[in-house]
């Protein structure tokens, strides 16, 4: 199967091409890219031409550092819906473990290994077989590096940052955005640091936040290109709620689209950002109260609401009840079930309600 990555792995790439000498375009269409395929952070396009882009850029360019210069344009939130679980996790065993769990949802081309061998660990990524470029290697080095020192909140740096490719001619870039010593033509490419901070706190840290975004990120393999916006965007709505964003902004940001973009291709598709947001939230309040034992508090929080009250009042105004009584009503159902197995329907249906539900 064709490796494949996500458009925000170019994220700048021309501005950055220009302001080394180079036509964007003319290199893009080198590469077996169109220009429009990087108006999408989240369009999937071949491994292969984007590591070939980036070779070509960076000899035509005589850059050596062009990928590093790429790299320092990405920021935590590109890394989409996987940045949210790594803001929460406890510490940083935890946050590199998630980031090699979930590197499928960020490209398909990368490998990350976690080896730790008495005081010393080892965080080391390679491409897969049959994928080389030196400059790949480098991009993924400065968003790894940015992630685990910038995006999350360690105040930590590693011993070392290795690269198997020799020093480079423009090495005052790589020391500019790598901010701690720097090994070339070393045996693998990764950082190593000590293993007693694997269990460096993350001061961002949030349990019950990191929990929930691990289990929506479980479903997110099922979304894939041809999928619409509108369907990647209520993947996307659950932990934008859990982390208290409620607004178009926050979404566009997460998905990595102007707010503008964002709300004319749901109106292209047919529905608003409120309407989308309105229908996510309804369904995991159902989803929450009926099948689990979470308060109604946490509940609210998981939906973006500042306060118990306030999700309350919403609901009543959605579902024409109190969130515990639904839940009370939804359990005594439950318990008919249970308790008369021989019973084909709740013993306070009716056919009118039956039928109401389209069901016959």
């Amino acid at each position: 199967m064709l490796a494949r990555a996500r458009a925000v792995s170019l994220t700048g790439y021309c501005e950055i091409a220009r302001h080394v000498g180079l036509d964007p375009f003319a290199m893009l269409s080198r590469a077996g890219l169109h220009p429009s395929a990087l108006n999408d952070p989240e369009n999937w396009l071949p491994a292969s031409r984007i590591l070939r882009l980036l070779d070509d850029s960076a000899r035509h360019s005589g850059r050596d550092d062009f990928s590093i210069l790429l790299g320092e344009c990405r920021t935590f939130g590109s890394l989409g819906p996987v940045s949210l679980l790594l803001r929460h996790e406890r510490d940083l065993r935890s946050t590199i473990m998630a980031m090699i769990k979930y590197r499928s949802l960020l490209n398909e081309l990368l490998q990350l290994d976690l080896h730790i061998t008495g005081p010393t660990a080892i965080l080391e990524w390679n491409l897969i077989p049959g994928l080389r470029s030196s400059h790949g290697i480098n991009l993924v080095a400065t968003v790894a590096y940015r992630v685990l020192i910038d995006g999350a909140e360690f105040h930590w740096q590693p011993e070392c940052i290795h690269f198997r490719h020799r020093a480079p001619v423009n090495s005052a870039s790589f020391a500019r955005v790598i901010r701690c010593p720097i090994e070339f033509d070393s045996a693998f490419d990764g950082m190593s640091f000590s293993s007693k901070s694997l269990d460096f706190a993350n001061r961002s840290a949030d349990p019950e936040l990191a929990a929930h975004a691990s289990r929506l990120l479980d479903l997110l393999p099922a979304i894939r290109r041809h999928d619409t916006l509108e369907e990647r965007a209520r993947a996307m709505i659950p932990m934008l709620l859990a982390n208290g964003r409620v607004d178009a902004q926050g979404l566009a940001d997460l998905m990595g689209l102007t707010l503008r973009t964002l709300q004319r291709r749901l109106l292209d598709e047919g529905k608003p950002f409120r309407a989308v947001l309105s229908e996510v939230r309804r369904e995991l309040a159902v989803r929450y109260l009926g099948d689990s034992d979470q308060s109604i508090g946490s509940i609210a929080s998981l939906l973006g609401y500042s306060t118990q009250a306030s999700f309350a009042r919403w609901f009543v105004t959605e579902f024409g009840e109190s969130p515990s009584q639904w839940r009370k009503v939804r359990k005594g159902r439950d318990r008919v079930f249970i308790e008369q197995p021989d019973l084909r329907v709740p013993a306070k249906s009716t056919d009118a309600q039956f039928h109401k539900t389209g069901t016959g």
